[in-house]
This record gives structure tokens, sequence and C-alpha cells, in this order.
């Protein structure tokens, strides 16, 4: 992960925001995983955004389990997510 050393900076904090989607998919690889619980235990502010798209997730979870996205929205999306992660 690192384009940036791992510590507490502003560009680092960007970083692992920018990964935290993929860090609550369990997408990303262990090492980078382990490098983001590191900074999340040791930055408050990161570890709050964290705590926050996690609640929000959960709410979700529990607020949308009745509704089924068509199968075409599935595809769309994840077409889309492939075209932007691999333009990074």
């Amino acid at each position: 992960m690192s384009a940036v050393e791992p510590g507490h900076g502003n560009d680092y904090c960007e970083l692992v925001v920018h990964r935290m989607h993929e860090f609550l998919d369990n997408e990303l690889d262990e090492a980078t995983g382990d490098e983001i619980r590191a900074h999340l235990a040791a930055c408050e502010p990161c570890l709050h955004r964290y705590d926050v798209e996690q609640a929000v997730r959960t709410m979700l979870r529990k607020t949308c389990t009745s509704e089924v996205a068509p199968a075409s929205l599935r595809t769309r999306i994840v077409t889309q997510l492939t075209v932007i992660r691999r333009s990074l």
C-alpha cells in the first residue's frame, strides 16, 4: 500500500480513507490490512471515520434486507468498479 510511508500525516490519512471501503470489504492483502489496522489504532480521526463507515454499512444491512437489486445493476456496478480500480 505504501505510496506514502505509514504514519500519521494528512497524506497517509487520505490514503487510509481512500482505501477504507476495500479494507471494510476485506479486499486488501494482509500486509496492507495490517498497516491500516495499525494506523487506525493510533489515529483517532481515521478511527472515527472507520467507525462511521462501519455504522452506515450496518444500518444499511438492517434496513435494506428486503430489497434485492436486479442482476443487471450488480453487473453494471462491478464493471464500473473494475474500470475505476484499473485506472488507479
